[in-house]
């Protein structure tokens, strides 16, 4: 997978007119597999999150059916209880902590996405932007040549 330090030291060949198309579109090709895979991770990241907010109802759902059978237990229903609640607060603990780190990695992996599409956008924006200054400068070059050598339009 490509890196920002691979997008920031490509280099292309330089051919009459400037750049080669081929290896600028080829670049750009590799920039926007590696961006679609990003996105799909992410996407995989936020399924994951979902899933466990449906396994913390799951384990508060079954926290409730056990503090309902233990109140309805007889002698052991006291000692029951308290081993329920404390089992049932471990995994509810467990799971909102890991429902938490799941939700702060998705995050993270946004925050990374958002940036790495702005680093995008300028470095699309800055060799824009040489494309047209050397086009234009091709430009002249092609007029001064046909100024000096007196060639009709």
């Amino acid at each position: 997978m490509m890196t920002p330090k691979d997008i920031e030291t490509q280099v292309f060949k330089k051919v009459a007119l400037g750049y080669s198309v081929d290896e600028v579109d080829t670049f750009l090709d590799k920039i926007i597999a590696d961006f679609e895979q990003l996105y799909k991770d992410n996407s995989k990241m936020l399924e994951k999150a979902k899933n466990n907010d449906e396994l913390i109802k799951y384990y508060k759902d079954l926290e409730d059916t056990i503090r309902n059978s233990i109140v309805r237990s007889e002698k052991n229903a006291e000692e029951t209880k308290k081993n329920a609640e404390v089992e049932a607060s471990q995994i509810v603990k467990a799971a909102e902590q890991q429902a938490k780190d799941m939700l702060q990695d998705a995050t993270k992996q946004l925050y990374r996405l958002e940036t790495r599409i702005l680093q995008l956008k300028t470095e699309y924006e800055a060799t824009k932007g040489k494309m047209k200054m050397l086009l234009e400068a091709q430009l002249k070059m092609l007029e001064q040549h046909e100024k000096d050598n007196d060639i009709d339009e």
